[in-house]
């Protein structure tokens, strides 16, 4: 895909719309410069011919005067102009980062499983970076160097009809050069681009597993991976500058040329007596004029060809679409509601297919085949499920289609009988709240993890769900109280605390549904005691479904489902199937494994 002006114009039209104003003063201020820098030679060829001409010394004066202060019109103007160019470039590409964020945690979980999170961070963030710096630039190099043509040409025109003719042959093929070379750079400058994409991510997924790394012994060969991505960056951004710069030279030489043809010209009309030597220098001077707006406009064309990459890269992520289709009901049913799975199979797109059969140590193509297979049960409104299997029997993946992070790949689940896809995805996941093992949190203040930084949630609510779950003393011990920072780094967190502060940034909610997907697994019984508390409170009033590897985990569930190879091999109520001796829960009591 390769860039065009419609991009461009695009990108301008649609992020420059909102800073109208701005970016009126910024013309107004570009404006200005153009006519000051056209001016200010006119007046010191006004000054030459005074002196060669004896006018009196007042009237030189008043020439230098003038020119004094069309200088510093001149130097204003470009102040201004470079202060509303900055500030319409970042507005502008900051709108660009928040829809780019936006459409991003909108697709489905297929996509970002395809991309590590360094590398969706360099095309949200470094990409948009990158084109800040362009169009602040654009609006001060490439628009005042245009404006900065236009005035010559007009001057020369009002001048002598012959030089503005013979200065607009050669804009026009200056302009010539650069338009030829203009997309030559950007193929090797969006592969420069990509590789820089790639080390980030490298980069992020191995400073997460660092304490991995080094208690494995994985730390040179990490290393030794990273020089060789680290050299894949350096040829192509040898490849990417060298190629790209090739624009300036081409220009410098046309300037060089023009330059010397015009002066001869003009020297010999001075000769001949059909110019001043004012008129001389006032030729020279706009030609060495012109020579910075080309000088910028090269510059850009080099800028144009990397800004082109990263547009191209942007356009392409913008072009990804989600796999789940929003539904148009806003609203969940009020709770308690029932769930039920219909005759549901799932097999994971490939990409995720690939990583799951990776981590559990498979092939991928035994993780492409179907992780559920005709599933059917009925969980009744206000009831707790209890999920029961072994790893990969498709536990996680019944509250990942519940969630609706993907759809069914047959069969359909619903709420209250209605099916999930007639939800909005917004309200679905609202509704249900999700409890696992890992609880991330933000490096931000304890009440900002629990609202998820929701400035509707007042502190009221938040001692509220406290003392609910139990928590209150722990929070009085805490140095700031709800201003106090923490992270999911901070040593001081233990997992039951931890724990607790994910149970109740869920209670916050009010979530019609509650999934706690292992929720307990690795704390200790001592501190698991502790949290069942906050997890009762939880539940109360609300469907929930419990997934565990421990039979412990569900002896305070209402129904049991056991999964075995993505089917069901038992489900009913807990206390019927303990009172069944020939139960599959019994036979894995009997076991002592779950």
């Amino acid at each position: 895909m390769k860039p065009t002006f419609a991009l461009y114009r695009r990108f301008l039209t649609r992020y420059l719309a909102h800073c109208r104003a701005q970016v009126a003063l910024l013309g107004t201020m570009l404006l200005a410069h153009t006519v000051t820098s056209v001016y200010a030679p006119q007046v010191l060829r006004g000054f030459i011919d005074g002196v060669a001409a004896g006018s009196a010394a007042p009237a030189l004066a008043r020439a230098a005067g003038l020119f004094l202060a069309v200088a510093a019109g001149r130097q204003l103007s470009r102040g201004l102009a470079a202060y509303f160019g900055e500030s319409v470039a970042w507005s502008a590409t900051n709108r660009l980062r928040t829809d780019l964020l936006r459409h991003t945690v909108g697709l489905d979980l297929s996509f970002v499983n395809r991309h590590a999170p360094g590398v969706m961070l360099e095309r949200i963030d470094g990409d948009s970076n990158q084109l800040a710096s362009f169009f602040s630039q654009l609006s001060l190099r490439l628009l005042r160097g245009i404006l900065l043509l236009a005035g010559i040409l007009i001057a020369l025109l009002l001048e002598d009809w012959r030089l503005c003719l013979a200065l607009l042959g050669f804009a026009a093929a200056v302009t010539l050069i650069l338009v030829k070379l203009r997309s030559f750079g950007v193929p090797y400058h969006d592969r420069l681009r990509a590789a820089a994409a790639h080390l980030h991510g490298f980069v992020e997924e191995r400073l997460a597993g660092l304490e991995d790394l080094k208690a494995l012994g994985g730390l040179v060969p990490a290393l030794r991976r990273m020089a060789e991505l680290v050299a894949v960056q350096v040829e192509r951004a040898k490849r990417a500058f060298t190629l790209g710069a090739l624009v300036w030279p081409a220009v410098n030489v046309a300037m060089g040329i023009g330059t010397g043809l015009m002066l001869a010209w003009g020297g010999a009309l001075a000769l001949r007596g059909e110019m001043t030597i004012g008129t001389v220098y006032l030729l020279f001077s706009y030609l060495n004029l012109m020579f910075w707006p080309f000088e910028d406009l090269a510059h850009q064309m080099e800028e144009l060809q990397k800004a082109g990459g990263n547009l191209v890269r942007i356009q392409r992520l913008f072009a990804h679409r989600s796999s789940l289709a929003d539904g148009a009901r806003g609203r969940l049913p009020a709770p308690p509601v029932g769930i039920a799975f219909d005759r549901v199979s799932f097999r994971y797109p490939a990409a995720a297919s690939a990583g799951r059969a990776a981590a559990a140590g498979n092939g991928a193509a035994e993780a492409a085949e179907e992780v559920l297979r005709d599933l059917s049960f009925r969980l009744e409104a206000g009831r707790v499920l209890g999920i029961l299997g072994r790893t990969g029997s498709g536990k996680t993946t019944v509250t990942r289609l519940l969630a609706r992070l993907y759809d069914p790949t047959a069969g359909r689940v619903t709420l209250n009988g209605v099916d999930l896809r007639e939800f909005r995805l917004s309200a679905l996941r609202a509704g249900i709240a999700v409890v696992t093992q890992d609880v991330q949190f933000f490096r931000a203040t304890i009440r900002d993890n629990l609202r998820l930084f929701d400035p509707a949630v007042d502190d009221g609510r938040l001692l509220q769900a406290c003392d609910r779950l139990g928590m209150a003393p722990w929070l009085a011990r805490q140095p700031e109280g709800l201003d106090t920072v923490i992270s999911s780094a901070q040593l001081a967190l233990s997992a039951g605390e931890a724990q607790r502060l994910a149970v109740a940034r869920a209670f916050l909610r009010d979530p019609a549904v509650v999934v706690l997907d292992e929720a307990a697994a690795r704390l200790d019984p001592a501190t698991e005691r502790d949290v069942e508390h906050a997890l009762k409170a939880l539940l109360a009033g609300r469907t929930g479904m419990v997934i565990a590897h421990r039979l412990r985990s569900v002896e305070k569930v209402d129904d049991i489902l056991i999964l075995e190879r993505g089917s069901m091999a038992e489900y009913g109520p807990r206390q019927a199937l303990l009172d069944d001796p020939g139960s599959r829960l019994n036979e894995l009591l009997a076991l002592g494994a779950a």
